[in-house]
């Protein structure tokens, strides 16, 4: 039996935890238009899942009369969601549209009804190619699930993209959106005048799994490879993951490897052993990711954080940075938006990942 996890990013892990409500409300929404998880968004920090999620949601489409359109919103995003949704429409559908000239990275799609030499402006706007192909594939009782995976800021394309969605679901087209991103990522859309709509959309910030469902699957996975008197190193395991999606994964993938690699090393040890990689791993995966976008003054507020062993007091972080409230106030602000820190109290603010304060630590001292 190969290794049961997966902490590779982007891929819909086989031991999916504590997500198949999200999956099963999303794919039910398909078929049922007043659904509020008709247009959901999936909002969450590095690490919580987000891709994993939209692969499962993909992958659980059991429905043939479903086309998912997956995309990544950046460069021809517009061109990439048109050629994506003409792609994967069944062939003996596409024998009905009208037919397309060509396909260009500029332009997109071109349709070409009458064979005249040059179309009319209009007939290369994003919402007139997908709306065309829309009819057709409402025509023939197909519904079309849009899948956004690292939604940007706000852009045109974003902005043309929401907005002609807006008018396909007044319309009465059959189409569905699930987007997903960074939690300032979805603020900065949310904020924006022209795409006030997505204000209406089921929001699901993406939070750690129950440390008990962890502890479940993980006793299932290793009960035959652990003697049953040490099994309470599944429970710290478990906890050691603090719920972290990918946390989850790494200490699950190296657990498993050290145990099956026949080690005469003590359960502890293999227990230890597998802390250190999963964190090696963490380190470079995210927390360093997270730290290289902060700014000087971000720094040194999380440095003045990591002093604490736990929840830092807004008045001790001033104190430390010699700062004034008001102005450490406004880098609270930022770093809680980004998902760096999170609120933990009245005037207290805590580390949004685990291991962060060990990591600062080992970084600055």
């Amino acid at each position: 039996m190969q290794n049961p996890f997966n902490p590779s990013f982007g891929r819909k892990p086989e031991r999916f935890i504590g997500r198949s409500a999200m999956v099963y409300n999303v794919l039910d929404a398909i078929e049922n238009p007043n659904s509020p998880w008709r247009t959901t968004l999936f909002i969450g920090v590095r690490g919580s899942g987000k891709t994993a999620l939209l692969s499962g949601i993909q992958k659980s489409v059991d429905s043939k009369k479903v086309i998912c359109v997956s995309v990544s919103p950046d460069v021809d995003f517009l061109d990439n969601v048109v050629g994506t949704l003409f792609q994967n429409i069944p062939k003996g559908v596409k024998d009905v549209l009208p037919q397309i000239t060509k396909i260009s990275t500029g332009l997109g799609l071109h349709f070409d009804f009458k064979k005249e030499k040059e179309l009319p402006a209009f007939a290369t706007t994003f919402r007139y190619q997908i709306t065309e192909l829309l009819k057709v594939v409402k025509k023939r009782g197909y519904s079309v699930l849009f899948l956004l995976d690292e939604a940007q800021k706000h852009t045109e394309e974003m902005r043309t993209f929401i907005s002609t969605y807006q008018h396909l679901i007044r319309e009465e087209y059959p189409v569905s959106l699930v987007m997903a991103s960074l939690p300032h990522v979805i603020s900065d859309i949310l904020n924006d005048d022209i795409l006030t709509f997505l204000r209406r959309a089921k929001r699901v910030h993406l939070e750690y799994v129950d440390v008990a469902l962890v502890e479940l699957d993980y006793r299932e996975v290793f009960v035959g490879l652990i003697d049953e008197t040490e099994l309470d190193i599944v429970e710290k395991a478990a906890n050691a993951t603090y719920g972290y999606p990918y946390l989850i994964q790494l200490v699950g993938f190296f657990l498993w490897n050290e145990l099956k690699g026949g080690s005469d090393a003590s359960i502890h040890s293999i227990y230890e052993k597998t802390m250190i990689q999963a964190k090696a791993e963490l380190y470079v995966n995210v927390h360093d990711l997270l730290y290289q976008e902060l700014s000087k003054r971000d720094r040194e507020f999380v440095f003045a954080m990591a002093v604490d062993e736990e929840a830092s007091q807004m008045k001790d972080i001033a104190h430390r940075m010699k700062r004034g409230m008001n102005y450490i106030s406004n880098y609270r602000a930022r770093l809680l938006d980004t998902g760096f820190i999170k609120e933990a109290g009245h005037g207290r603010v805590d580390f949004a990942l685990p291991y962060m304060r060990e990591h600062l630590r080992r970084k600055r001292f």
